[in-house]
């Protein structure tokens, strides 16, 4: 009856007077790489370096020691060992001071969850919190908990924690030596610390590895060798890729243990180059760059800025996720777009000459005029006239809805109310983050695929943005003259865009091959101009740099063959010839000859095909299987709508007789 009374009053005081587990709870949100390593370590509230500990994390040494020193009856007792407590407590009375403690790992357990002084009352109320322990908590768990928040020198607490602190290791990997002084410091963490006061932690090591001997957990032989084992002389808290990790922690703030798909050893000597080229960078420039592996869509490498502590350079700054100007860098998206729409093939001709877009008139970058010119080269050349009339074609707001579509949401200047035609030549804001999916679809030729920075993301639905051969096409484009001295010859082509935004203040260079997207992002924090500086000239030889750096199984990959449709026609002209060709005759821009158009309808009709025209003498007259369909067109561009599919002959004759045809087959 007395017993039941008991335990209705434990159970009621327990319900009143819960265990309170916060310290527990309170641990550091750790980014760890695929093997578990950690990367980057936050403090606790409290400032402490605390990871959660488990006892499948530890090995059986450790366990076995840690009971055998702390409480050999651990697995027996019910939270309290009445006979220790009265043993310590007669050697307190006999020599006036702590002999040996009376606290189990329950007790000690309930201690640092609620640290209270070292009196008579507080020692009461840890043997009632053992017993709650107990009654809730399995051993496993107990030992869960104390292993998490044993103090271990400093703000260190928990073996994970000092395992990773002191030795640079997993606690499975703790060696006896290891093992021992570990143990040894929970006693008394501060006065044994081991770069503080080596003498004092050898001799407590040597005294744990003697009683580990001989109570058979080790040999002499191993004991032997541990006692000669070094002391750590450093402990580092791990803060590597700080920019990732804090992102990361904003990210998932529920998350204490992230593990991130980062290859350390890449980072570094990528960190490394970039720390040696900064001396050819504009004087307070800052840069950045990603690395993604598109084939498992893992990013690999992270650096955000130059340094994260340099604050004059605003090195805190994470550049990959800032909102710049890409440049032109959205060129190739255009032509890919342009190519699926039927508005050009990689063997068209587009005209590069002045135009008016209503009160928007582009001009090239070399301020140049360039005449009619292969798309091929158009693109290679970054001509702006083409792409902006190109775009002007294709719908600046059906761009961007394709762009959110890929889930890629660009950013536009305040001073305008959305998108228009500079978007073509970087007039809105895009993350270097963003242009790196962008241009993993091309490596994927087509296919748009999210990347996550957390292993084990679930994956995520994708689609096509581009067709497969749209996106080839593209690619042959820009592998195009991209081999550099820097690259070996046993390293693939690889097909690089660049990008340099108005007035010099972004520079960019995004690069791609059959496993790795690369990019570049180089400028001034405040967005001011860098001189005469260009995306080729400054970021293009750190982006040859960086491929050498990258795994070699890239190697078998290294043969580039071009789409056979970049091999139909090839068109070699100077630009004297191109000039005054576009003068004197009329050239067909679309279609042009063997052009094959997939027809769509709307609704009941086909949907309208453009017919373009440049050179020649105005008025135009347009024939289709020398039929006429327009006489005095002064305009280069209208649109025809077939019949039904088939085989058509397009013709364009000017006012001085010149023609230009094209056979073209609709489907």
């Amino acid at each position: 009856m007395a017993l039941a009374l008991l335990v209705v009053i434990f159970a009621i005081t327990d319900v009143i007077f819960p265990v309170d587990l916060s310290r527990y709870r309170d641990i550091s949100v750790s980014i760890l790489d695929k093997n578990q390593k950690p990367l980057h370590i936050f403090h606790t509230r409290d400032e402490k370096w605390r990871m959660p500990t488990a006892t499948h994390d530890v090995n059986s040494l450790y366990l076995e020691t840690l009971i055998l020193r702390e409480d050999r009856y651990f697995k027996k007792h019910v939270g309290v060992n009445p006979v220790a407590l009265l043993r310590a407590l007669g050697q307190r009375i006999r020599y006036g001071r702590v002999i040996s403690g009376g606290s189990t790992i329950t007790m000690q357990t309930a201690r640092l969850l609620e640290p209270r002084p070292r009196t008579i009352r507080s020692k009461l109320i840890e043997c009632f919190r053992a017993l709650q322990l107990e009654w809730h908590f399995s051993k496993a768990e107990i030992l869960n908990i104390y292993m998490t928040l044993a103090p271990l020198g400093g703000n260190v607490e928990g073996v994970n924690a000092a395992a990773w602190a002191y030795f640079k290791k997993s606690p499975q990997q703790l060696t006896p030596a290891e093992v021992a002084l570990l143990v040894a410091m929970v006693q008394s963490p501060t006065r044994l610390h081991p770069i503080h006061f080596p003498e004092r932690a050898l001799k407590a090591r040597l005294h744990i590895l003697t009683l580990m001997q001989k109570e058979g957990l080790i040999t002499a032989n191993e004991a032997a060798l541990a006692a000669n084992a070094p002391l750590p002389v450093t402990v580092k808290q791990p803060k590597e890729i700080p920019h990732l990790a804090w992102r990361l922690k904003n990210l998932h703030p529920t998350q204490p243990v992230l593990v991130t798909s980062v290859d350390m050893p890449l980072q570094k000597q990528v960190e490394q180059l970039l720390q040696n080229y900064a001396g050819l960078l504009p004087s307070g420039a800052n840069a950045a760059i990603l690395i993604l592996d598109h084939i498992h869509n893992k990013p690999l490498v992270y650096v955000a800025s130059r340094n994260y502590l340099d604050a004059d350079n605003s090195g805190f700054v994470d550049y990959i996720c800032a909102s710049r100007s890409p440049g032109s860098t959205l060129k190739p998206f255009i032509y890919g777009l342009a190519f699926d729409m039927g508005i050009l093939q990689p063997t068209s001709l587009v005209l590069d000459d002045r135009q008016r877009f209503g009160a928007y008139m582009p001009r090239n970058f070399d301020k140049d005029i360039h005449g009619v010119v292969p798309v091929s080269e158009a693109l290679s050349l970054s001509l702006n006239i083409p792409v902006v009339a190109l775009l002007n074609e294709i719908g600046v707001v059906r761009f961007i809805g394709i762009l959110k579509e890929a889930g890629i949401e660009p950013k536009f200047p305040h001073s305008i109310e959305g998108p228009s035609l500079a978007t073509a030549l970087g007039g809105l804001g895009l993350s270097l983050e963003q242009l790196v999916s962008l241009y993993a679809v091309l490596a994927r030729q087509g296919e748009v695929k999210p990347f996550s920075y957390i292993e084990a993301t679930p994956s995520i639905p994708t689609h096509q943005m581009l067709s497969k051969r749209a996106a080839m096409q593209i690619t042959d484009i820009l592998t195009e003259d991209n081999v550099s001295p820097f690259l070996a010859e046993d390293l693939e082509k690889i097909s690089l865009k660049t990008g340099t935004s108005f007035g010099h203040r972004d520079a960019l260079a995004i690069a791609y091959d059959s496993q790795y997207v690369v990019g570049i992002w180089i400028g001034m924090p405040d967005g001011s101009r860098m001189g005469s500086v260009t995306g080729r000239s400054l970021a293009v030889p750190l982006t040859h740099k960086i491929f050498q750096l990258l795994p070699k199984q890239r190697m078998s990959h290294k043969t580039h063959v071009a789409s056979p449709e970049l091999q139909l026609k090839p068109v070699s002209a100077s630009a004297n010839h191109r000039a005054a060709l576009h003068k004197e005759r009329p050239q067909l821009l679309f279609p042009v000859n063997d052009t094959v158009v997939e027809l769509e309808k709307d609704k009941v009709h086909f949907k309208p095909i453009p017919l373009v025209v440049s050179g020649g003498k105005r008025p135009y007259t347009w024939m289709v299987d020398d039929e006429p369909i327009e006489v005095s067109c002064w305009q280069q561009k209208r649109f025809w709508t077939p019949e039904k599919p088939g085989y058509y002959t397009i013709s364009v004759v000017d006012a001085n007789g010149q023609s230009e045809r094209a056979n073209i087959e609709v489907r």
